[in-house]
């Protein structure tokens, strides 16, 4: 059980060197070396817990994706009643990512942007975030048209395909702009045209 929680304060320790490391200076100039002296560890122990730095990024990310997701599935068991502000809500509760790892937009990026540098763990990662962000659109766009909420014919695949391009134009956008283009104005700009997609599905 001791050897259990020193292994586990020494991941715990990894992790935090390489969120110090990432947000100063960034993942690509980060080296094991550095992760391995922030941690006070060899640098093949840290190789022997993360095996690239894809690993850590996802075991940093991960979490918060899971909380993220809990949160989009409260909202889906209890929508508000207007179908265009529930979807609404329920992508405002992916906004923040879900914690502090999110709000380094060098990692967001590799998270949410395809092709830059998501190769093998952070391409599987994006792959299942994708998934299943894009199954929550469907169950809450399922759930409104049973309740009849939304036109009996809408098409739930092109539906949820509609709105999950949206999120992620605009996340690509607010990551693209950089200073430019805060959070909040992007996610306004989002909610706005969630909404007018909306105003056409309603019977």
């Amino acid at each position: 059980m001791q050897r259990s929680a020193q292994k586990s304060a020494r991941r715990l320790r990894m992790l935090e060197g390489a969120r110090r490391l990432f947000a100063r200076q960034g993942y690509a100039r980060t080296t094991f070396q550095e992760l391995a002296a922030a941690a006070d560890v060899s640098v093949a122990t840290v190789f022997n817990y993360f095996p690239t730095k894809e690993h850590l990024v996802e075991a940093l990310l991960r979490p918060d994706l899971e909380r993220t997701l809990a949160r989009g599935q409260h909202v889906i068991e209890r929508p508000p009643s207007d179908p265009g502000r529930a979807m609404v809500r329920l992508l405002s509760a992916y906004r923040d990512l879900g914690g502090p790892n999110w709000e380094n937009r060098e990692l967001l990026r590799l998270a949410v942007l395809p092709g830059i540098g998501n190769t093998g763990r952070m391409k599987e990662l994006v792959v299942e975030a994708d998934r299943r962000t894009q199954d929550q659109i469907r169950a809450l766009l399922k759930a409104q048209r049973d309740a009849g909420q939304l036109v009996k014919g809408l098409p739930l695949e092109d539906a949820a395909a509609v709105i999950f391009a949206l999120l992620n134009q605009h996340y690509a956008l607010f990551l693209t702009e950089e200073p430019t283009l805060s959070f909040q104005r992007m996610f306004r700009m989002l909610a706005r045209r969630v909404r007018l997609v909306f105003a056409d599905w309603q019977p």
